[in-house]
């Protein structure tokens, strides 16, 4: 309850009331979920399990329902997998519906046959999952609970398995960091190859413009050569509806985004390049995507490295942050920082905390449109620039001191849940939507004050 009351003041405290209120209306979970749940009766082995397993069971028909619909439908935004909720909330669920599993599967193994099939299923299915998803958070997530699953239950078996461990980790990181040097190298390398070479003109007579002195690529191919603006605009007229000169459905100029991708796929930027894509491409192009890597929906892991490469190569080359969600979110925290100094005991209240952020935005001429002017992306921050280092150590404190007095954190599930959501919490607001605030509240609720752990007892192996 004490979690809720900086929130409270701070939105009560805030200039724009409406944001304010709305605030104090979404952690309502906060404050009445917990106490319910510890003043009630505690759950039996038996009904605290049967919660936890319809947690899984709706989790899965929640991913397979969002991976048909993703799959079945024509777009390249592997966000809309997770239809229902935020896709990085969805990605913390399914992590923790990964370590329930994994702890009832070590402590009460199946039996039968259809019983172990089904439990390899759904663990390989979520682990499927995420990877599709390629939430940089959830992956992340699912390092640390690999970690956490090698340290609770292998280090424990003697130093012939604490050896294989420890290998198995250290090779699992380098094969990781070697994928992400090869893709990086293979997205960003000039390739030797005739189509990189500056050409004279089109097959139709045409000049072409180049600008030799720019290494910008897309799949290894150079980005700013062979360019004819007067065939690409001619041409693109016939293929859509959508001003050449204008921009795409990302706000993004559509003349850019049209010059990437057609270089992506290794073609002339001229009417013959632009009349060898297909009506998926052009859809692609007016959506706003760049490379023909979002038109392989196999996996959206390989589209979001792309997206961070390319960031990071335009911070690096040009110093602007503004290009993606990755590095974005710098920006978030240098706005959510600058506030914090404003009035860093106090706070400026929740309420008015976007108008504050934006300040900074107008103040620097920070070149970020209205539509991306999110809050810091970073709970910690939001807390403490809306309701000062007072609040911010109220809410630190409540998070913290009921794991760390409940017996319960010895248990694997809830350690792990903790750990994540303080993790989650530095690179976005977990608790900024209702879905996130109740996931936090219902589950910190359960694993203190539900059941006693463990939940697989004595006597349920007797009764087997």
């Amino acid at each position: 309850m004490a979690m809720y009351l900086p929130i409270l003041l701070s939105g009560l405290l805030s200039s724009n009331h409406r944001l304010g209120f709305e605030i104090v209306r979404l952690w309502l979970p906060v404050l009445l979920i917990p106490p319910i749940i510890a003043a009630s009766q505690e759950l039996t082995g038996k009904e605290f399990r049967f919660l936890l397993w319809l947690f899984i069971f709706s989790t899965l028909i929640v991913t397979i329902l969002g991976t048909y619909n993703y799959l079945a439908g024509d777009t390249a935004d592997i966000r809309k997998i997770s239809p229902f909720i935020s896709h990085i909330r969805l990605a913390l669920m399914v992590n923790l519906a990964l370590a329930i599993m994994v702890y009832f599967i070590a402590h009460q193994p199946p039996t039968k046959t259809l019983a172990i099939l089904l439990h390899l299923f759904v663990l390989i299915w979520f682990l499927f999952f995420l990877f599709l998803l390629a939430s940089f958070t959830g992956i992340l997530m699912l390092v640390l609970l690999i970690v956490l699953i090698a340290i609770k239950y292998l280090f424990g078996l003697g130093s012939v398995a604490r050896f294989v461990t420890i290998t198995g980790l250290s090779t699992l990181i380098l094969l990781m960091l070697s994928y992400l040097l090869h893709k990086y190298d293979s997205m960003n390398t000039i390739r030797l190859i005739p189509e990189n070479s500056p050409k004279t003109t089109t097959v139709n007579g045409n000049p072409y413009q180049h600008d030799v002195l720019s290494k910008e690529t897309e799949n290894g191919f150079l980005v700013n050569i062979n360019i004819c603006e007067d065939e690409l605009r001619n041409e693109w007229l016939k293929r859509s509806n959508l001003s050449y000169d204008g921009t795409d459905k990302k706000g993004q100029p559509l003349r850019s985004t049209l010059i990437r991708y057609l270089t992506s796929a290794g073609l002339t930027k001229d009417s013959v390049g632009l009349s060898r894509l297909d009506s998926a491409d052009i859809a692609l192009v007016e959506l706003g995507y760049t490379n023909t890597i979002f038109k392989k929906r196999a996996t959206g892991f390989e589209s979001r490295l792309y997206e961070f490469f390319y960031e990071f190569n335009k911070f690096r080359q040009s110093g602007t942050l503004t290009g993606g969600s990755v590095l974005r979110r710098l920006i978030y925290a240098r706005a959510a920082w600058h506030v914090i100094k404003g009035s860093p005991i106090l706070g400026v209240g929740y309420g008015d905390l976007p108008t504050a952020m934006n300040q900074f935005y107008d103040i620097y001429k920070v070149d970020l449109p209205q539509s991306y002017r999110f809050m810091p992306h970073n709970q910690y921050l939001t807390i403490w620039a809306s309701a000062g280092i007072i609040g911010l150590a109220v809410f630190l404190l409540s998070l913290a001191l009921p794991f760390l007095f409940s017996s319960n954190l010895k248990a694997m599930p809830v350690l792990y849940f903790w750990v994540m959501i303080l993790i989650s919490m530095l690179f976005e607001d977990t608790m900024l939507t209702h879905t996130g605030i109740s996931f936090v509240a219902v589950f910190s609720a359960l694993f203190l004050f539900g059941h006693s752990f463990p939940v697989v007892k004595k006597e349920d192996y007797a009764a087997r």
